[in-house]
Formats: structure tokens, C-alpha cells, sequence
């Protein structure tokens, strides 16, 4: 499991009732360069208190460099931030 926190631009969709779901991000990966991330699946969704803050916690699939990766979003209620918290494992 790598930590990052490391900030994202999302796109994210909300429905009528309220609920958000992320769609797909943007992120500088470690050589710099930009990559678009299309999140497949959104496999767990929390709202979990992070140092006081209610932060949604999503733990997503997607393709990173070519490879499906697990990895967890977490979106802060009150600063209205997304950050591409960590990976877990590889997938097969």
C-alpha cells in the first residue's frame, strides 16, 4: 500500500438525491506528467471523520498505466478538496 495524498482535479457526477459518486481525475504522476484516471467502479463509499472533518472516503478501480489499480479518494465536506489517498495491491 503506497500513501500519497496527493491532490486531484475531479469530475464527479451528483444525483438528485444528493449523492456523489467521482467519474474520473487528473493527477501529476511522479515524473511530472499529467494523467486522466476514469474511475470503473466504485467498490466502497464511506463518510468517515478525518482530524475532525467529514471527509467521504471512496475506494475505486481504475486503469493507471495501463494496469487496473485499487485505490482510495477522499473527498473534505468542508474544504470541498479531492485527494488520491492511496493504493492498495495490484490487481491481476
Amino acid at each position: 500500500m503506497n500513501a500519497l495524498n496527493r491532490p486531484v482535479e475531479m469530475i464527479a457526477v451528483c444525483s438528485p438525491e444528493g449523492q456523489l459518486s467521482p467519474a474520473r481525475f487528473r493527477v501529476k504522476g511522479d515524473d511530472g506528467e499529467q494523467m486522466v484516471v476514469r474511475i470503473r467502479r466504485i467498490r466502497d463509499k464511506e463518510l468517515v471523520p478525518y482530524m475532525g472533518v467529514e471527509t467521504f472516503r471512496f475506494v475505486c478501480t481504475g486503469v493507471i498505466g495501463g494496469l487496473e489499480r485499487v485505490f482510495e479518494l477522499r473527498y473534505s465536506v468542508r474544504d470541498h478538496r479531492w485527494v488520491l489517498w492511496k493504493f492498495f495491491e495490484r490487481t491481476s
